[in-house]
């Protein structure tokens, strides 16, 4: 293995290996120079195209999106993507219009006339691009019939106005009663809405939901226009930035899917970037990996950290759901423009994460960003001759200023449980238009130790300073993932790239009676189940279904805390993780049941030799292999399944850690309560159903759990889904080729 050259590979190769990728997820509040630290490392002739998604603006993409770079993508204007499509739902659209009609409704004196008046493209405007930008639909406007809701509205309005209880009736009867007193009428109103529009005739409400449907049609339309496809399906396919070229150009293609006020988020469950990362990147790491390894990892930028507000909750969240991807590493950006109260809250907010973080064997490394602002800030407060901010000020004062940074910053990181903090600007000028560098060049009458001061300071503020830091973490983050005395990834090449070069299974009849504890727990256990089925009778709100599902898709529970609606507290992932902590302790007991399979079907027996020679290269797991084995046995056992013996001794030896327990099964309870495809499918058939009521979508959801958990089916998932986890983390060892 040790004359291994690095081989070239076209970008959708390069995705087929993305699970045997190291993964970094970036958590940063809105303007903490998340987008930047992004555009840093995807190279230029990708970044014109990406970049009305990415920069200093509120509002990015709301698409869940990976950036997978491998350096053995030999073009900088090759790229693929890789789209997964999900099914479109009407619910937030239905969500935010009941609740635009309510209020113009009322607004209006529930006058229909004035209201029909006052239902016009401004109206309009509030649903389509709804405030909290939860989505987005003013590009495909001319595509949605104004007209055709105003009819469906009008006659529904009519059906309200005529009911035999009016509709102002309802709101002061419900308000009025001893338990609904301190409820809002703005609340009443919207909950009187949604019942007297669940009322109205079935061919009425059919039209409505038409309408709805249409909506989607038309967002796939435009997607699948914009793919160059004829209908929308899971697809992987490459692209060039350049016209004419041996691959389609795909340059309008990128534009569309990273502009954040497309309607895409409707229907895109996940999307990947592939690429080769940045000259300068690859560069920089060369320094401290082996030349030998080519550059690659995965930088996710998931839903529900795009826009997150600086503070202690907000943070909680993100980092919530940056521990829920399961990704080897996290980077947390903080901004030094923010006050030093907020800061402190969101120091205690990381704190408070970091023993599930170490649980799981999950860095969490956090940069302070943005220091070149902060220090500007400081120089321009510092008393000088000029009302104008000269380069003289940033040479007289920046040593005072950095010094004031970095001391606040020791107070931040004296908070933190966590290790690994640095400092950085984010926000890269030429050294020759930096006044921050162009100070720390001053050399007249310099020491040698000055010199190496302004040496070591200027880094801050120079992109190798970032460099240095990702290649940091990625060197780390393999080391951690490797057996103990490797150093670097094995090389491996498989007979199938889509394939696992080794693959662990777990054979659920060994482990039937463990099988039927988690079972009988999730389906007889009165706590457990009530923990997870919808107990209330009353009413469960459609807003809180919607945040449900959301959380749910990224494994989070959700809380409700409604006065009218009815109430739940469920977190599948955590109650499914839970169950199987107490019932499978350690993985001591899987291998000892002999319940786990080390298979390598998909390598040749050579390869299966250079990597039995790399992880045990002081022969100590080949020599215990057999220890007491009858040697007459090994004369009828063919030499790869000798092979295979010892190199399930070595996995053995490696999951035998309570990290790597962790890690599976909070991978596994994830995909036993959505990640999984069957699972996934559950789920979003009932969800996306428009004939169901929200109050009907979540207690079917439970059902279905119940009904699953109850199956003969799910032993075989949960073996399947044990052997997938344990699977995925052995091949991020190697490097396929």
């Amino acid at each position: 293995m040790n004359d291994q050259k690095i081989a070239s590979l076209m970008p959708i190769e390069a995705c087929k290996r993305l699970k045997s990728a190291q993964s970094i997820v970036v958590v940063g509040s809105t303007s903490s120079g998340k987008s930047t630290l992004i555009y840093t490392l995807v190279n230029h002739k990708i970044i014109p195209y990406i970049s009305i998604g990415v920069g200093d603006k509120c509002q990015t993409t709301i698409i869940p999106c990976d950036f997978l770079f491998d350096e053995r993508i030999t073009k900088n204007e090759y790229f693929a993507l890789q789209i997964r499509i999900k099914d479109f739902s009407f619910n937030p659209i239905h969500i935010k219009f009941m609740e635009m009609l309510t209020k113009l409704y009322v607004a209006n004196g529930y006058d229909i006339e004035e209201a029909m008046d006052a239902f016009d493209s401004n109206f309009m405007n509030g649903i389509l691009e709804p405030a909290d930008a939860s989505y987005h639909l003013g590009r495909i406007a001319s595509k949605i019939s104004i007209e055709s809701i105003k009819q469906i509205v009008e006659s529904a309005l009519r059906h309200i106005d005529n009911a035999e209880e009016s509709f102002n009736a309802r709101v002061k009867r419900i308000k009025a009663a001893p338990d609904k007193r301190t409820v809002s009428t703005e609340a009443v109103r919207s909950i009187v809405m949604e019942d007297m529009w669940s009322e109205l005739p079935e061919m009425l409400i059919r039209k409505y939901q038409n309408w709805l449907i249409e909506i989607g049609v038309a967002i796939q339309n435009r997607l699948a226009l914009c793919m160059g496809i004829d209908h929308l399906i899971d697809i992987t396919r490459e692209y060039s930035t350049e016209y004419n070229d041996v691959l389609p150009y795909g340059g309008e293609v990128l534009q569309h899917l990273f502009d954040p006020y497309e309607p895409y988020s409707l229907i895109v469950e996940n999307m990947t970037m592939v690429c080769r990362p940045r000259e300068v990147l690859i560069h920089e790491l060369r320094n401290m990996f082996d030349k030998r390894i080519p550059l690659r990892f995965c930088i996710r930028d998931t839903m529900g950290l795009n826009q997150i507000s600086m503070d202690g909750n907000s943070m909680k969240d993100a980092l919530d759901i940056a521990l829920n991807c399961s990704p080897d590493n996290i980077i947390l950006l903080m901004s030094l423009q923010e006050r030093d109260d907020v800061i402190f809250k969101c120091c205690e907010a990381i704190n408070s994460k970091s023993s599930k973080a170490k649980k799981l064997g999950i860095p969490i490394n956090v940069i302070f960003t943005k220091a070149d602002i902060a220090i500007s800030n400081i120089i321009n407060k510092s008393t000088r001759d000029t009302v104008e901010l000269m380069q003289e000020d940033y040479t007289k004062h920046i040593f005072p200023a950095i010094s004031s940074i970095e001391s606040k910053i020791n107070d931040y990181i004296s908070t933190l449980k966590e290790e690994s903090t640095s400092w950085l600007s984010i926000r890269y000028l030429d050294e020759n238009i930096d006044p921050i560098q162009l100070a720390l060049n001053e050399e007249e009458s310099d020491t040698p130790e000055l010199k190496q001061q302004k040496y070591e300071m200027r880094k801050h503020f120079r992109k190798e300073g970032l460099y240095k830091k990702i290649s940091d973490i990625l060197y780390k983050t393999q080391l951690k993932i490797l057996p103990s005395g490797i150093k670097s990834p094995l090389f491996v090449t498989v007979k199938n790239t889509e394939l696992p070069a080794v693959d662990i299974s777990v054979d659920k009849k060994t482990l039937n009676q463990v099988f039927m504890e988690i079972q009988n727990t999730l389906t007889q256990d009165k706590a457990t189940v009530n923990g997870y089925q919808i107990t209330d009778t009353r009413r469960i709100h459609g807003q809180s279904v919607i945040r449900y599902y959301s959380n749910l898709q990224i494994g989070l529970g959700y809380t409700t805390n409604a006065y009218v609606y009815g109430n739940f507290s469920i977190n599948m992932k955590g109650m499914l993780k839970r169950v199987l902590k107490n019932n499978i302790p350690e993985f001591s007991n899987l291998y000892e049941s002999k319940a786990i399979k080390t298979l390598a079907d998909n390598i040749e027996e050579v390869e299966l030799d250079r990597l039995i020679e790399e992880l045990d290269n002081t022969k100590t797991m080949t020599d215990s292999a057999f220890a007491d084995v009858n040697p007459v046995l090994l004369e009828y056992l063919p030499t790869k399944e000798q092979k295979l013996q010892v190199l399930h001794l070595i996995f053995r030896n490696y999951f035998a850690s309570s990290e790597k327990f962790y890690m599976v099964f909070d991978k596994v309870a994830f995909n036993l309560s959505y990640g999984n495809i069957k699972v996934h499918k559950m789920v979003n058939d009932i969800y996306h159903e428009p004939s169901f009521t929200y109050d009907e979508i979540i207690r079917k959801i439970q059902t279905g759990f119940l009904e699953l958990f109850s199956s003969e089916n799910f032993m075989e998932l949960l073996a399947q889904e044990i052997g997938n986890a344990m699977t995925e983390l052995v091949n991020k060892m190697f490097i396929i080729i």
